[in-house]
């Protein structure tokens, strides 16, 4: 995954000057701030903004099957897969982070492409850990945002501009998108800017941590400004910043040129140091004729040093060699820091045993893929300052299960990283038809049902508003916690033999995808299919009866007339208080294997020449097929956000399992713990139908 953001809106310019004022002097440079200002976009009542996730732009990325390459994204829309980032359910997480609950801030709640960019609407939880962050985007302090994305097929084209090889994406898909503070690289592809005539934008790119370099080349003597010449822009405030050759005297008929060339020449030879300590660097890790070439480029391109530097690192990664000098500079904690270390290490171990698996941030983890889990313990010790951590594996299994110890927390990110990865692409089908209300703790919640509300009425003139009730839902909806454990053991790190845990967690996160969909077709399934019985009306969801009248007397084959008469019977349905119930734009299909021909034929578009043979239903009625729909069963379900029947939610908006660490009683070993908050109920009975088929 790349960062989605660039150089910002710091930046260093020749100083503007009006008619009147005096000339500046040579080589003299301001700096224009920017004020901060609320993004145009923010709704602090629904808590929701826009932004822009991805431009297309290219960007350098480390893909295991290909190495370093630059990456280019095709956002045209049959290039993109953009249901998961449009089902309601995609991430919004804090930095990439995903090693547990709290790094979820919210939710994508939709997304589009327009133009070429892709745009996001972000909603924002009301949790108190969320709250600083909303409310630096909401003043316009935090602007930068990260999409994750996996890509599905490239095509390699030759650039012949730069020679160079540009792998385009042509089939990717975006699921989560991240807030990040200050992209790494510096020289990500701008993917903030707002498109012309696009709307505005809330997550500008991020403020770089220092100013670019000054040009090295001698500068020219400024001309005098045009008598016309525009003022200084009103939100932009000049500082002059003091000029390193003496400045004139403001009565001299020009700049001191001897002062001016000798601060180029020297710039210019500190351009060269600059580039000469990068090659020193670099020349115990790479042969002679890999570093003359880039020496000599630097020179006559005019990089800085930190330019050099990055190029010798492409050339130590495109060699296949562990490099010993930083990438690029770093903007946030150092290489050197253990938790940077550590969440490299467990993308290395995601991406070893996961086929397909995209590793997040800047590709460090490639550094970690050779690595045994020994290997890594004993780094881990070192860069915790233990100067001669043991060698011998039995030795270091025995450091590892200690609780000061990094071994936990790196098979818990590793776990969590797994996880999430086969988690957030599965899309369990029950989610078409349930509407998702999330859970504040676990005690007992009711929901509010169609007509809860009390009907508007008329406001008579100089009249008082007339008080309503609100009838309390007598259904409830009980959160429950499921969990699981995977051991690891001493002899399997003294034998280096992590296969087993590795392969449980890979596997673990497509599991609790199927557990949600089987928990919620096990309580639609219940009662031959009546579900479960309400306490309103003590009667089961589908009922014959006149006081539910949602199933059919007996069973029909599915067609268009059974459809439509199904579609009649739930607009004959009425709410608590007696109004017709509103069904949405459109409706769900859900039919088992033995009827999805039946249900895409009664629901694909035709071209017919006469009315009576088109498919009256295409277009907005949705099939949905389930296998876990027993029978020739088959059900109508308006849209679960007009007509709510059935509800599923997580704990506090953390959807996706959870990853804890423990030691295992009376032996040497970790348990990494799986833990799932998952609850699904009904909460009415108007909005759908049922039909038990022939």
């Amino acid at each position: 995954m790349h960062d989605t953001t660039n150089a910002g809106a710091g930046y260093l310019a020749p100083a503007p000057a009006a008619a009147s004022d005096p000339l500046p002097a040579a080589g003299q440079l301001i700096v224009a701030q920017r004020a901060i200002t609320a993004p145009a976009t923010v709704d602090r009542a629904a808590r929701t903004v826009e932004v822009v996730w991805s431009t297309g732009a290219r960007a350098k990325n480390f893909v295991p099957a290909l190495g370093l390459i630059t990456e280019e994204l095709e956002m045209s829309p049959n290039a993109v897969r953009m249901e998961a980032l449009r089902s309601g359910h995609a991430p919004v997480l804090d930095t990439r982070r995903r090693a547990g609950a709290r790094d979820v801030l919210g939710r994508v709640t939709a997304a589009r492409l327009e133009r070429g960019r892709g745009y996001a609407t972000l909603q924002f939880s009301t949790a108190a850990d969320v709250e600083p962050v909303w409310q630096r985007i909401a003043d316009g302090t935090l602007r930068a945002v990260s999409v994750g994305y996996r890509v599905h097929r490239y095509e390699p084209r030759p650039d012949a501009a730069t020679g160079e090889t540009v792998h385009r994406a042509v089939d990717w898909e975006p699921f989560e998108i991240s807030v990040v503070p200050v992209p790494v690289d510096r020289d990500a592809a701008v993917r903030g800017e707002a498109a012309q005539g696009a709307p505005a934008i809330a997550l500008e790119p991020a403020l770089p941590d220092e100013d670019p370099p000054m040009p090295e080349t001698t500068p020219e003597i400024p001309a005098a400004p045009a008598p016309s010449a525009p003022p200084t822009p009103p939100q932009e405030t000049a500082v002059t910043s003091t000029p390193r050759p003496p400045a004139p005297e403001p009565n001299r008929a020009a700049p001191d040129l001897d002062a001016v060339r000798a601060e180029a020449s020297r710039a210019e030879r500190e351009r060269i140091a600059g580039i000469d300590a990068a090659v020193e660097a670099a020349r115990a890790l790479l042969p002679a004729e890999r570093i003359t070439p880039i020496r000599a480029e630097a020179i006559a391109q005019g990089w800085t040093g930190d330019q050099a530097r990055r190029a010798l690192f492409d050339a130590l990664v495109a060699q296949g060699l562990r490099p010993s000098i930083p990438a690029r500079p770093e903007t946030g904690p150092s290489h050197d820091d253990p938790a940077q270390v550590l969440d490299a290490m467990a993308e290395a171990l995601a991406a070893r045993a996961m086929p397909g698996y995209q590793p997040q941030g800047s590709g460090r983890h490639a550094e970690f893929l050779g690595w045994r889990p020994s290997d890594m313990l004993r780094e881990l010790l070192a860069r915790r300052g233990e100067r001669n951590p043991p060698r011998n594996p039995t030795l270091l299994a025995e450091r590892a299960f200690h609780t000061s110890s990094d071994f936990p927390a790196l098979l818990s990110a590793a776990a969590n990283k797994m996880l999430l990865a086969a988690y957030v692409p599965a899309q369990p089908t029950y989610r078409q038809i349930f509407l998702r209300r999330d859970f504040r703790d676990f005690k007992p919640h009711r929901h509010l049902r169609i007509g809860d509300f009390p009907t508007l009425l008329p406001l008579a003139e100089n009249g008082e508003i007339q008080v309503g009730t609100m009838s309390e839902s007598q259904e409830i909806v009980l959160l429950q916690t499921f969990a699981r454990r995977i051991r690891v053991t001493r002899p399997m790190l003294v034998n280096d033999a992590l296969g087993a845990f590795t392969d449980s967690a890979a596997a673990i996160g497509r599991r609790v995808a199927e557990f949600e969909n089987a928990t919620a077709y096990n309580l639609l399934n219940s009662s031959n299919g009546d579900g479960p019985t309400l306490a309103t009306g003590n009667a089961p969801v589908f009922a014959t009866g006149a006081a539910r009248a949602n199933k059919a007397g007996t069973g029909t084959p599915l067609d268009t007339a059974t459809i439509g008469a199904g579609r009649a019977a739930i607009m004959k349905q009425r709410t608590l208080d007696g109004l017709p119930i509103s069904m949405g734009q459109t409706m769900r299909l859900l039919v088992g294997p033995n009827l999805e021909l039946a249900a895409r034929q009664a629901t694909v578009v035709v071209q017919a020449s006469e009315i009576g043979k088109a498919n009256v239903f295409a277009g907005f009625v949705q099939p949905v097929v389930e296998p876990l729909i027993p029978a020739n069963r088959w059900y109508l379900f308006s849209d679960p956000v007009a007509a709510p029947v059935y509800v599923y939610g997580y704990l506090n908006g953390a959807e996706g399992p959870q990853v804890t660490t423990g030691p295992v009683q009376g032996a040497d070993g970790v348990e990494v713990s799986v833990i799932f908050d998952f609850g699904v109920g009904a909460i009415d009975w108007r909005g759908a139908w049922f039909n038990p088929g022939t």
